[in-house]
């Protein structure tokens, strides 16, 4: 069976173009072909591409001399630069793209579409949930893998974002829209919950990423995984979406020269960065230059360009893991890792903790910290904090068997073999 994946690829995030990779891979293992419908977020496709391709030829000159000169900042270009080859070189991407559906080709070349993971059912700022219902899209069989709603329960209407009516109600987009779908499953148990509320069954099942080994993710990491348990941790990766960078530095400063670690910090895809600094025309400018130059030669490392395979690479060898973010969680369960994860703070982090708590109840030790501060903390006094591996066996054995039954379900003659 030939099937197209339809989920959040085109863009920075590290998750979203990790899950699609893996579930293209436990797809393959399955006996599939897979490739990956090729749909951008936006007209321009700016969520990965970030506008630097519209940059004039002066612009771009002055760039690379800045840049040479330590006057500019290529890190979060190379960010997408390794974004991009990533996708390009690793996902079976469709030889048509599309952002609408009626600009979409009337035969999409596919047996089934798979749509997931990822929170492609959000609505309101985050994004439209309309072109992951399949509304407008030709009319192919379809099931919804690990697919996320991202919030507890269906909002009064889609919310605000671009070319939708703020107004509409969300309800009947969402039930009409999961009409669509011969099988449904979702990645949070809120999410069978709200399903179930409109009326449609749908089942519990692993984020595409745990369907693959730590084998397979440190064959894919090009990398051993460290696996030594240094008390206190000698190298950690700081990943944490809700909390702005320039809060977290100071404590991380600190806790780095007390206690001599390495912190590689990871930052979110939307976190504010300069290109290119102005010339130093004053000392007080000039010390601001001189002293990004030597940030760079600190325990504390800000890794503004890190891609996805960086993302990874970084996992494997930390010692712990301290973050907010699910598939931040996720590596660091597969790879045995030290780990904490950080409350949130704010209504959007909230309104996403669910997605976590089979890996709180799983935990060998308090996996929850309140804050950054704690955090390193406990740390430092030599606890250790893992998923068990147990639970994570558990939900890939699960999860393969979903879509072991579901696929070849419509396509009998078709029938994948064993993984």
């Amino acid at each position: 069976m030939k099937i197209g994946i339809l989920t959040f690829h085109s863009q920075l995030n590290y998750g979203g173009v990790l899950q699609c990779w893996a579930l293209q891979t436990a797809l393959e293992k399955m006996g599939h072909e897979v490739v990956v419908i090729d749909r951008w977020l936006t007209q321009d496709n700016l969520p990965l591409e970030r506008g630097y391709l519209r940059k004039r030829k002066k612009w771009r000159l002055r760039f690379w001399l800045r840049a040479l000169l330590g006057l500019g900042d290529m890190r979060f270009w190379r960010r997408v630069c390794r974004t991009k080859r990533f996708i390009r070189e690793k996902l079976h991407l469709s030889p048509y793209h599309f952002c609408d559906w009626k600009d979409a080709p009337h035969d999409l070349g596919v047996d089934m579409i798979v749509v997931g993971s990822d929170q492609v059912w959000h609505c309101g700022d985050f994004g439209d949930p309309r072109p992951y219902l399949l509304e407008g899209a030709p009319n192919v069989p379809a099931i919804a893998y690990a697919a996320s709603f991202g919030f507890p329960k269906i909002p009064d209407t889609l919310g605000v974002c671009d070319g939708i009516d703020s107004n509409l109600p969300a309800e009947p987009v969402y039930r009409k829209g999961l009409a669509r779908f011969r099988q449904i499953g979702c990645r949070e148990e809120e999410g069978v919950e709200i399903c179930n509320l409109l009326g449609f069954r749908a089942t519990h099942v692993a984020d595409p990423t745990i369907l693959l080994s730590t084998a397979a993710w440190a064959r894919m990491a090009e990398c051993r995984i460290a696996t030594r348990r240094r008390t206190p941790p000698r190298r950690i990766v700081c990943y944490i979406l809700g909390d702005s960078l320039n809060s977290m530095i100071p404590v991380l400063k600190s806790f780095a020269k007390r206690h001599r670690v390495r912190i590689d910090v990871l930052v979110r895809d939307w976190e504010r960065h300069d290109d290119i600094l102005p010339l130093p025309r004053s000392m007080r400018a000039l010390r601001k230059w001189a002293g990004r130059l030597l940030r760079r030669m600190r325990r504390v490392q800000i890794r503004i360009d890190a891609g996805p395979m960086e993302f990874l690479q970084m996992h494997a060898k930390a010692d712990a893991i301290v973050t907010d973010s699910f598939h931040s969680l996720v590596f660091s369960s597969l790879f045995g890792k030290n780990i904490r994860f950080l409350a949130p703070t704010t209504d959007t982090r909230r309104a996403m903790f669910g997605r976590i708590a089979d890996f709180v109840e799983h935990a060998d030790g308090p996996l929850v910290s309140a804050t950054l501060g704690d955090a390193l903390k406990s740390l430092a006094n030599g606890t250790h904090v893992g998923v068990r591996s147990e639970y994570l066996e558990s939900s890939r054995s699960k999860s393969i068997r979903f879509l072991q039954e579901v696929l070849p379900c419509y396509f009998p003659s078709l029938s994948p073999s064993t993984t």
